[in-house]
Formats: C-alpha cells, sequence, structure tokens
C-alpha cells in the first residue's frame, strides 16, 4: 500500500485528503477492536474470525472499485472493519493455546508471516502499479480472502466457555458500545485536528483545529472515566489491564514501536522516490532491507525471551537502538549512497523487530490469562492507534514544514510546481516524474525541500523512540508462566464415540 499510495492519490484526486485513506482503515479498525475481544469472550473464538475475513475481503471489492476519494475512503474504512478482527483474533487464539513462556517464540512465528506480508506487500504494490493497475492492489485480496474461508472453516475447531443462558439480547447488552461510540469520536475528532492542522488545511491557531484538538483530548479522558465507572458494568478495556507498571509500560513502548516503525515504513518510500528518484517498484524493493531485518528479528526476539524466561533485556537494547539509528536517518538525503542507506535500513529494521513478538507477553505477564481476550484487543487497539497517529502526525509536520519551505524558499519556484506543491500536496506528487518535469534551478530546489521536510519527520521518531525507551525502563524484569492458569479456550477436543 505504501509504495502504491501516490499513484492511488492521483488517480482518484484524493490530494490533501490521501491520509485519509490511510487513517480510516487504522481508525475504523482501532474503534471495533475492544468490541472483538467482548465478542469472542461472548460467542468464541471461529465464527467472528470468519465473519471478519468476509468484511475484509468486501472492503477490498469496495476500494478496487473505486473512482473517487470518497468511495476509496469508504473501501478502506469496511477493510478496516475486517481488519480489526483478524489482527485481535489471531493473537487471542494464540494466547488461548500457549503457555505464557512459549508466546514469544510462536509470535516470533506470526510475525514472520506478518512481516512477509510487509515484504513482499510494498514490493508487489510497486510492481502493480508499474506494470498493471492500482486497483489490483485491492482485487488480489478476494481470492486470497476467500481461500483462508475455507481453511478456517475445516481446521479452525475451538471450544469457549459455555455460557449462562443468557439470551441473545442479554449478550449484546454486554458489548460496551457507549464506550466505542466516545471513543471512535474522540479518535477521529483528535485526528481531524493533527491531519489538516499545521498549514495543510488550516493553521494551528484556527478555531477548528483548536476545537477538534480540545474535544479529541476531553473525549479520551471521558472515555476512560467511562470505563472506570459503575456505570459501565461491562467495559471494552477493563481498567485492571492498566494497573500495574510493566503492563503499562509495554503498551506505552508497543505505541512507540508503531510510531517508529510505520513512521519508516510509509516515509522511507516517500525519501527513496522524492530524493533518490526511483520508481515505486524500485523504492518497493529498496524498502527490503528494512522489512527483511524486522522479519528475522522479530522472530529472534520471541525465540530469545522464550529461552530466557524474561523479557526487560531484549526491550531496552531494542529501543536504544532505534533511538541511535533515527538520529541517522537525518543525515540521509540525494547524495547518500545505496551501501549505507541499506545498512541504515537493516539496523533500523532490527531495532524495530526484536521487541515486536514480546511486548505483548510482557503486557500479560502480570495478568490473568482469563483476560487474553481483553489485554489482547486492547493491545491490538492501541497498536491501531499508533499506527494511525505514526501516519497522521508525521504527515502533519511533514505539510507544515513543507509549506513553510515554500513560503521562505519557494518564492521564486516555477508557479505550476508551487500550485502542485501547497496545502498538503506534496506527499501526493513525491515521485520521479513529477521532480523530473523540472529543470534546474527549480529541480533542485524542490529535492531540497524534500529532504527538510523529511528531516523534521526522522527529528520527531527520535523522541518516539526515546519514550519507548524510557517505557521499556519502568518494566519489572518478570520470569514468564510455564503452565495456561484458564482452560476456557483452546482447540476443541474430539469427542468419541463409546463402544
Amino acid at each position: 500500500m505504501s509504495t502504491a499510495l501516490p499513484a492511488i492519490t492521483r488517480s482518484v484526486n484524493a490530494k490533501e485528503d490521501y491520509v485519509w485513506v490511510i487513517n480510516v482503515y487504522f481508525l475504523t479498525s482501532a474503534a471495533v477492536q475492544p468490541l472483538y475481544g467482548q465478542i469472542a469472550d461472548i460467542w468464541g473464538r471461529r465464527w467472528p474470525m470468519m465473519v471478519s475475513v468476509v468484511i475484509f475481503s468486501a472492503g477490498s471489492a469496495v476500494c478496487g472499485t473505486a473512482n473517487s476519494a470518497r468511495e476509496l475512503i469508504g473501501g478502506r474504512a469496511v477493510q478496516g472493519l475486517g481488519a480489526a478482527g483478524i489482527n485481535v483474533l489471531v493473537e487471542v487464539i494464540l494466547c488461548d493455546l500457549l503457555p505464557l513462556r512459549e508466546r514469544g517464540q510462536f509470535m516470533g512465528f506470526l510475525f514472520l508471516f506478518i512481516v512477509l506480508g510487509s515484504v513482499l506487500g510494498p514490493l508487489l504494490g510497486g510492481l502493480i502499479v508499474d506494470r498493471v493497475s492500482w486497483r489490483w492492489v485491492f482485487f488480489l485480496n478476494l481470492p486470497i480472502g476467500g481461500a483462508c474461508l475455507v481453511l478456517l472453516f475445516f481446521s479452525l475447531q475451538l471450544k469457549h466457555r459455555e455460557d449462562d443462558g443468557s439470551t441473545p439480547m442479554e449478550k449484546l447488552k454486554k458489548i460496551d458500545i457507549i464506550g466505542l461510540l466516545i471513543l471512535c469520536g474522540s479518535v477521529t475528532s483528535l485526528l481531524y485536528a493533527l491531519t489538516y492542522g499545521g498549514g495543510a488545511k488550516y493553521s494551528w491557531s484556527h478555531p477548528v483545529v483548536i476545537t477538534t484538538l480540545v474535544l479529541g483530548i476531553l473525549g479520551h479522558g471521558l472515555f476512560l472515566a467511562y470505563e472506570a465507572s459503575s456505570w459501565c458494568p461491562h467495559p471494552a478495556l477493563p481498567i485492571s489491564l492498566f494497573q500495574n507498571r510493566t503492563s503499562v509500560g509495554a503498551y506505552v513502548a508497543e505505541f512507540m514501536q508503531l510510531m517508529v516503525s510505520t513512521g519508516v515504513l510509509y516515509f522511507l518510500p516517500l525519501y527513496f522516490q522524492s530524493t533518490q528518484l526511483v520508481s515505486p517498484s524500485r523504492s518497493g524493493v529498496l524498502l527490503l532491507p528494512f522489512s527483511i531485518t524486522f522479519c528475522i528479528t522479530a522472530a529472534i526476539g520471541g525465540a530469545l525471551v522464550t529461552k530466557l524466561g524474561k523479557f526487560q533485556m531484549v526491550h531496552v537494547a531494542s529501543y536504544a537502538l532505534q533511538t541511535v539509528i533515527m538520529g541517522v536517518f537525518t543525515l540521509l538525503d540525494r547524495n547518500t549512497s545505496l551501501a549505507v542507506t541499506v545498512i541504515t535500513s537493516l539496523i533500523a529494521g532490527a531495532s524495530v523487530g526484536l521487541p515486536n513478538a514480546s511486548l505483548l507477553t510482557a503486557v500479560q505477564v502480570a495478568l490473568p490469562d482469563s483476560l487474553n481476550a481483553a489485554s489482547t484487543s486492547a493491545f491490538a487497539f492501541i497498536r491501531s492507534i499508533a499506527t494511525v497517529f505514526a501516519v497522521t502526525v508525521p504527515a502533519a509536520i511533514f505539510n507544515s514544514r513543507f509549506d513553510e519551505l515554500l513560503s521562505s524558499q519557494g518564492l521564486d519556484l516555477d508557479p505550476a510546481a508551487k500550485a502542485g506543491l501547497e496545502l498538503g500536496q506534496a506527499y501526493e506528487k513525491a515521485s520521479r516524474g513529477f521532480v523530473d518535469s523540472f529543470t534546474d534551478p527549480d529541480r533542485g530546489l524542490i529535492i531540497s525541500m524534500y529532504e527538510m521536510s523529511l528531516r523534521r519527520v526522522w527529528q520527531i521518531l527520535i523522541a518516539f523512540a526515546g519514550i519507548g525507551l524510557i517505557a521499556v525502563l519502568a518494566e519489572k524484569n518478570l520470569e514468564t508462566r510455564t503452565e495456561q492458569t484458564s482452560d476456557d479456550f483452546g482447540i476443541k477436543e474430539r469427542e468419541t464415540k463409546a463402544e
């Protein structure tokens, strides 16, 4: 998606709304992830998983046939609803099947497949854009989704604890709809302010930005207060999940890790295409060092935590390395050699990959297994919110910095170039074709403004990595359990007939 996004936004004329093509997916995904945790506890894991695949596939079909930005954003919203269930329930099922000590290792294997998609996705996306059409980025999900449904139907035979005789309506009343509505409104309000503030559409001092920012912050406070109150008998995110420093530290660390890794995933291709002036498919190839080491070190980190029985040492080393390598990213420019770019990307991938498979283990080490679904859905929720902010915050900073440079250094720039780059359009136009359509000195000036705007993005990622380092230093280095503490869920035992 990242390498294909510039071409997609140009095709549907998304302009400054390009960020919502990304954000609405993660917004809808984040809003319903706690809901899937509750549904999984009430109705089990199997059918919610299959329904999630159907919803995701339907959203892909809408995206593939979209002819406007509104249709594309709507399809991405539906995709997010399905992806939420897939992401939550895969991890919940693994937690049901495995004791805590073993989860890091198997989460590492899971991330091998997840990151394999991250590796092949940008590469395949770039090739599809170059050779076929961006629409097939979405259409390819349809046969894959169909195959997954068949496999799930025949292989996913799971048990879940017997219900207490509640009617369907009583079961529905256990779902925290009010809390989820508060949360969805709060996140949307905050994202609107971050997306359009700072010059993309409004200045930071504009009443619309200030109002939505304040409402978003107050809304999050209201959500937490409601979840902890007696008015919410079945909270989507029980307050008990946040009552020990190890779980809280791991939640914060996961948020910051996603801010860094997603920021790199979306802005490194922009660096390749706008300053190194390579094609979308070539930028996908150049993203491979980051993605491959992310994949390998996620598995290594999970296996290491399983072997050691503890996790803090791995976390501290990883976040320290993240902080340093984001500083190195600020030195990248048009003259950076391929060798330096590859080495830097390899180290960056390793730094964000190592803790990936064991952060959920750190969350759950101080919690009972009966809270597997709740803690996993909370973890997935935080991960999705982080991914939203990882695009929105750097994008707002990138757009603000680029417009600032246009005002200060782009006074003599070709009017056509300036009109095509201002008001949040710089990301959309980040391609070799656009930059090469101008001659020097305009061409060189445009590249310089891309370099300086990207440098500001890397600087903010340094801060995120540093906060993550502080968070993992606050964790207790607890021993992981070797046995399950609950047998309410897991593999359904095959019934045998009495002779």
